[in-house]
């Protein structure tokens, strides 16, 4: 296969090799529009010369310049997953302009080549869900046109809800200073039909990029719009002609030079229009209203949206198998004598509002009962939202009509007390069956099963295996994974009730929270340990791979990359992690002195030890059996990944459910759904969405959200206890940490194990969402950091360098300085 393909001898069966762009300006050569003459350095090569030895390709590219007749051109990047109609790539990877002579070609290339694997572009993909794995990079080559001006057009208006207006933005010089953002260009709106401007806005235009650098633009030009309406009019009908062409809209990247306009580019256009988001809008509330209960209904960002922001259609899917009725969570269920409603089927507590998880709280009974003597008080949550944040039961066994209640309720208070004594029998005897019985041989056929020779599987067996360890791990694991959650909850709710009476509640709540600090993992299962351990270098890194290498960043998606696939990112676990913070060194006395401030003694102090310490075991195991279940769930990603490899799907696979896999394994085209699938999630995701959402205010989806409420106390829910103050660092990614800087309080929407490293310096920890069992919490706790979660917008309320006091006993966070930047 040749290592350069000029544009015209491109064709479709060479999208693998060209990458999107090299495809797209093949195709629109081909098709006789103005594109300027140009090469491409295929996949092929880069291949090759990634591989043990390399290959020399300086020659065939020597060849291929002086063909085009030497001079300037401008070297490009074109990923394989590049300019699809639902990832654009733009600025993801390198671009060089005005590169002259063969030499400097070459070294283009090579720099192009390099920009696959940067930060920036590895984040792009990590959130588009584009999986790196067949990932391959191809370099177009194109003759550089001297550009007196360029810019972009979007041949439909994203923002036109009526789909009749072009936009162009355009400035003087070559485009890469209107794409790169560095000047304010002109901007256009067009009549679509004919190309007529219906306003203009001038743009400053202070600098201008030629071939030979960025120079400033006099005076008289920054004041001058730099096309004429004839000129657009061309523009508008090349842009046409463009869209006829493709049968769908384009972002047009184009340079004007001697009257002529010259395509550079031509993506599809991956930002919804104000009609489709709107179209998409009425569509989620349709199918929340068909899901609403007439009697009310509230939807929580809560639990699962913790680790689960935003799961692609795949990881939805699969996750069902967990949250279901007839699936991991309803097993757990009954196993702890509850009877879910069968009329749930294979539906959860969970619904997708708009791309996100949110707990349903009117159905969440149901998982428990077929008539519910719970429910939520949704008249309460409804008059002060901030309750739903943080969601108590109530107990109300005549709901369902007094009479029928009445009936029912010797039943009922039977059932509930048979619930709670299978609970606590299970309680006392279930951490050593888990550990010893149940998690090892588990965790030892996941580990052999990800050994296996992926490769030589054919397609079927692919999906078999999968379908084997989607049922293995999500319902049949997963009953038994789930329970020290419950069982921990218990714990603290019985220590809360021993408490009470003497303390008070808020003492009661303070002193449970003491009582669980430093609770531990199993150390096979301890990461932030691991984690900490690693950076101070006494493990090693083939030590930490083998028993944390499944795990990963944002790991309950699955197309995230795992640890083991991406052994660099033990770099920036270590960079982050830095001097590790005074670790919490456990319960000690803790326990007796408050039983003591309680005035327990005898029977009650044992039993209040026995609960403490049946506290901190799950504690520790609910962490261990997420970690367990998790190797597992790498094994379904290992399956997924080979079928998207094998399929040439970039990703795709995750942007399909596994109802699609026959038509997989039949060979038919499943483009167009991934395509589909992709803007759909995208155009939901750019849907404001509060944190809590009522069955009759369905229209807040898509409504703006109101600005954080201002205030220097911030009530929220207490994770952890204790009292700390310290600067804030407020950070929305864990990769935008500033080096070297310790004792801040983290501020943050959510946390999994990619922010551990960041636990280790902080002095404390104030999150959007979360619960006292939920992973943040629990590492919190482990390092002794006070804790407040529940606080919707606090990352757009506070400004990293304020002082906050954060008592994570009362649950609040408060601002004492203002000196933010």
């Amino acid at each position: 296969m040749p290592d350069i393909l000029f544009f015209d001898a491109i064709t479709e069966t060479d999208t693998g090799r060209v990458g999107g762009k090299g495809l797209s300006l093949g195709r629109m050569a081909a098709a006789g529009l103005p594109v300027p003459p140009g090469f491409v350095v295929t996949t092929d090569a880069y291949r090759r010369c990634h591989q043990a030895g390399g290959a020399d390709i300086g020659r065939a590219v020597g060849e291929a310049y002086a063909r085009l007749g030497s001079g300037p051109v401008a070297v490009r990047s074109s990923a394989t997953a590049e300019d699809g109609a639902d990832t654009s790539f733009a600025g993801q990877q390198e671009t060089f302009l005005g590169v002259d002579g063969a030499a400097a070609v070459l070294d283009a290339i090579e720099r192009c080549w390099k920009s696959l694997h940067t930060e920036r572009a590895v984040a792009y993909r990590a959130r588009q869900g584009v999986d790196d794995a067949g990932l391959a990079m191809a370099v177009v080559v194109q003759k550089l046109v001297p550009a007196e001006v360029a810019g972009v057009l979007f041949t439909r208006d994203p923002l036109d809800p009526a789909g009749k207006q072009m936009l162009a933005e355009a400035s003087w010089g070559l485009g890469e200073a209107v794409v790169s953002g560095r000047v304010t260009p002109d901007r256009f709106h067009l009549d679509q039909a004919t190309g007529v401007v219906i306003d203009k806005q001038l743009g400053p235009k202070a600098v201008r990029v030629t071939a030979a650098g960025e120079e400033h633009v006099p005076p008289e030009l920054q004041r001058q719009f730099c096309l004429d309406e004839d000129a657009l009019a061309r523009l508008a009908d090349l842009g046409r002609q463009v869209e006829r062409f493709y049968g769908d809209p384009r972002d047009v990247e184009w340079a004007y030079a001697g009257g002529a306009f010259h395509l550079l580019q031509a993506r599809p256009i991956t930002v919804a229009t104000a009609a489709e988001r709107e179209q998409v809008r009425q569509a989620v509330v349709a199918d929340l209203r068909a899901e609403a209960d007439p009697k009310g209904t509230v939807w929580v960002r809560y639990n699962l949206s913790e680790v689960l922001p935003a799961p692609t259609p795949m990881t939805w899917a699969v996750v069902q198998q967990l949250l279901a009725a007839d699936g991991g969570f309803g097993a757990m269920n009954r196993d702890l004598g509850a009877r879910p409603d069968p009329a749930l089927g294979s539906r959860s507590a969970f619904d997708l509002v708009a791309g996100r998880p949110m707990m349903n709280l009117s159905r969440l009974p149901r998982m428990q009962f077929a008539n519910p003597p719970i429910e939520y008080p949704v008249a309460a949550y409804k008059a002060d939202p901030r309750k739903a944040l943080d969601p108590k039961p109530v107990l109300n066994p005549l709901r369902g009509g007094v009479l029928r209640g009445l009936v029912r309720l010797p039943a009922t208070f039977w059932r509930l007390i048979r619930m709670m004594s299978t609970t606590r029998a299970l309680a006392a005897t279930f951490a050593e069956r888990f550990t010893k019985d149940t998690a090892p041989p588990f965790v030892a056929a996941a580990r052999q099963a990800l050994a296996q020779d992926w490769p030589t599987l054919d397609p079927p067996a692919l999906v078999r295996e999968f379908e084997r360890w989607v049922k293995k791990t999500l319902t049949e694991f997963a009953r038994e994974s789930l329970k020290p959650t419950v069982f921990a909850d218990l714990a603290w709710n019985t220590l809360l009730d021993q408490l009470r009476p003497t303390l008070g509640e808020e003492r009661a709540k303070t002193a449970v929270g003491e009582l669980s600090l430093g609770a531990h993992p199993p150390p096979d299962a301890d990461l932030a340990t691991a984690v900490a351990a690693l950076g101070e270098e006494t493990v090693d890194r083939a030590e930490f791979m083998a028993l944390f290498g499944h795990r990963g960043t944002n790991e309950m998606e699955l197309s995230q990359p795992r640890w083991s696939e991406v052994p660099d990112e033990l770099d920036r676990l270590v960079s982050v992690s830095g001097d590790r913070a005074p670790h919490f060194s456990g319960l000690g006395e803790t326990w007796a002195k408050i039983a003591d401030e309680a005035k327990l003694s005898g029977p009650l102090k044992d039993q209040f030890k026995l609960q403490v310490d049946r506290l901190r075991t799950y504690l520790g195991l609910r962490e261990a059996a997420k970690h367990y279940l998790l190797t597992g769930y790498a094994v379904i990603r290992r399956a997924l990944v080979e079928l998207d490899r094998r399929f040439g799907l970039s990703g795709g696979v995750f942007f399909l459910t596994p109802a699609d896999f026959p038509d997989l394994l039949a060979g038919k085209d499943v483009s167009g759904r991934i395509a589909a699938a992709r803007k759909r999630r995208q155009t939901e995701l750019s849907l404001e969405v509060p944190p809590v959402v009522f069955g009759d205010d369905l229209d807040a989806i898509g409504r703006p959200l109101p600005e954080p409420a201002g205030g220097d106390k911030l009530d929220g829910v207490g994770l952890s206890a204790g009292v700390v103050e310290g600067p804030a660092l407020v950070l929305t990614e864990p990769t935008a940490a500033p080096p070297g800087a310790g004792g801040y309080v983290l501020v943050c929407p959510s946390t999994d194990p990619a922010w551990v490293p960041l636990f280790v310096r902080a002095k404390g920890l104030v999150m959007e969402t979360g619960g006292v069992l939920s992973h943040g919490a629990i590492v919190a706790r482990e390092f002794g950091l006070p804790a407040v979660a529940g606080l919707p917008g606090v990352t757009k309320r506070l400004k990293t360098g304020q002082t906050v006091r954060v008592d994570g006993g009362r649950g609040t966070v408060t601002v004492l300085g203002d000196r933010g930047v």
